[in-house]
């Protein structure tokens, strides 16, 4: 079973600290970054943590909202998925977190 699978096979557990209904699970990896609505460059990040439905990425740019529709591609063409910006923060490092909701997830070979 790949880190894939993994994440899209976990349950989903209420956690009164966090308003987050999915498991989250720690994975650092890099991720490219498509902006759907523009033609900006593709940008490239690291993943944080995944879950079912949706995931933290940190990436050096501060272009992205509330509400804005993104593509995550991963590595090694294992698949992608569309997403909305739910979160933006600030981080110590001058990075920003970025925090998504996964729309819908594509199978590799098929992003647009």
């Amino acid at each position: 079973m790949n880190w894939l699978e993994e994440v899209s096979a976990l349950g989903t557990a209420a956690n009164e600290d966090d308003r987050r209904w999915d498991t989250r699970r720690k994975i650092l990896k890099r991720v490219r970054v498509r902006h759907v609505d523009t033609s900006r460059e593709d940008e490239v990040g690291t993943m944080i943590d995944l879950s079912r439905d949706g995931l933290y990425f940190a990436v050096r740019s501060h272009q992205y909202r509330v509400g804005m529709e993104i593509r995550l591609l991963f590595p090694q063409g294992t698949s992608s998925c569309c997403c909305e910006v739910v979160r933006t923060e600030p981080l110590a490092n001058g990075h920003f977190g970025i925090g998504v909701r996964i729309l819908e997830w594509q199978p590799s070979g098929s992003s647009r």
